[in-house]
């Protein structure tokens, strides 16, 4: 059984419903311990990733590394199983400062914005901090149900109890559901899209990470080549998690006038990696983005 079978049962979505964000984090870390304790397999694969982009690898940083992983899933499963918690923690322990400028400054300007997203830090938050702070957004993510309809149940309960913004998914695990042409289509209209950069398809390109040739972009370049900077807002966001529920949003702006935008993706991304290799989940299965030495 994978890690994301083990953890995202119906028990620990009962547990995670029923409980605050404390006493669920330690419940769902305590199993993933327990997990990685069972299968060495998944434990040797982390190791490997984080010695192959140099970071390190062993004792506790990768124990720190193998806790991240699984701090990504409770939070998952607490986005899907809370309305008023999810929305206070939003609202009250995610230091957000200037971090939003850029779009707010596209949104006067009537531009659209590109989010390029990642799989660092508490990825699951960040739709709920920008309904918080009125930015209505499109999100393309794959979610099988039940999680997909969970999770936009509790979106719609959320911005209809508290008058937020709506963040409203594109999800790929739909039948005939046309990815690229949805976001071309809200960005022509000026909305807020993002998509992550990190994972692995037949669309990635080479670029680098810590010193490391590596696949990435998801084909999110073959979408923005058709804008520029005049017409939509590009940039990188990432929670942070400055304590075990508190979080910091950083956001990068980028240009489409650059001469590859998906390596200033990367860039971005490495300098979160390199201060916070232990937030990465993509961690453990980054392996599939490698490229070969040979």
């Amino acid at each position: 059984m994978s890690l994301s079978s083990f953890l995202q049962s119906e028990e620990n979505l009962a547990l995670v419903g029923r409980s605050g964000w404390r006493a669920g984090l330690r419940s769902i870390l305590e199993q993933g311990r327990r997990y990685y304790g069972d299968h060495e397999d998944a434990v040797r694969r982390v190791a490997a990733n984080l010695a192959h982009l140099g970071l390190p690898s062993d004792g506790a940083a990768l124990e720190a590394s193998l806790d991240g992983v699984v701090a990504h899933y409770f939070e998952k499963l607490f986005v899907i199983t809370k309305t008023f918690d999810a929305y206070r923690l939003a609202r009250e322990r995610i230091e957000v400062g200037l971090s939003l400028a850029p779009l707010f400054e596209a949104r006067r300007r009537g531009k659209g914005v590109f989010i390029g997203q990642t799989h660092f830090g508490a990825t699951y938050l960040l739709g709920l901090t920008l309904m918080v702070h009125d930015l209505d957004l499109f999100m393309v993510a794959r979610f099988p149900e039940p999680v997909g309809g969970m999770m936009m149940r509790v979106g719609e309960t959320i911005a209809r109890r508290y008058g937020t913004a709506r963040a409203r998914l594109i999800n790929m695990a739909e039948k005939d559901v046309d990815v690229p042409g949805e976001m071309l289509r809200l960005l022509i209209k000026r909305q807020i899209v993002s998509n992550v950069f990190d994972e692995h398809n037949s669309l990635c390109k080479q670029v680098e990470l810590l010193g490391r040739p590596i696949m990435g972009g998801t084909g999110m370049d073959l979408i923005l080549r058709n804008f520029d900077d005049e017409r939509i807002a590009v940039v990188t966001p990432f929670l942070v998690r400055t304590s075990d529920e508190t979080f910091r949003l950083e956001v990068d702006q980028h240009f489409l006038d650059q001469e590859d935008i998906i390596q200033s993706f990367f860039n971005s991304l490495e300098k979160r990696v390199a201060a916070h290799p232990e937030q990465w989940y993509f961690i453990h299965e980054v392996h599939e983005n490698f490229v070969s030495d040979s």
